[in-house]
């Protein structure tokens, strides 16, 4: 109940300060091509993605690490 309360009130405040500034809908489609919000998600998205696969090259190259010590220590 207290979570409906507060999401309402966030809500209703960020409907204020659209109101406020003169916000409409047609003027948030004109924000986001302005603001180039697509290119900014695209390339945080490839960036993750680079740092997904150096993660992943560098379990596999702890994991090849491990296997060599254990061959040189048998």
């Amino acid at each position: 109940m207290i979570k409906r309360i507060i999401i309402i009130c966030l809500v209703a405040a960020l409907a204020y300060y659209a109101g406020i500034q003169g916000l409409a809908p047609e003027n948030i489609a004109d924000w986001f091509e302005e603001s180039n919000i697509i290119q900014t998600l695209q390339n945080a998205f490839y960036k993750t993605l680079e740092l997904a696969e150096e993660e992943q090259v560098v379990e596999k190259a702890g994991d090849v690490i491990e296997k060599v010590k254990e061959k040189i220590s048998d």
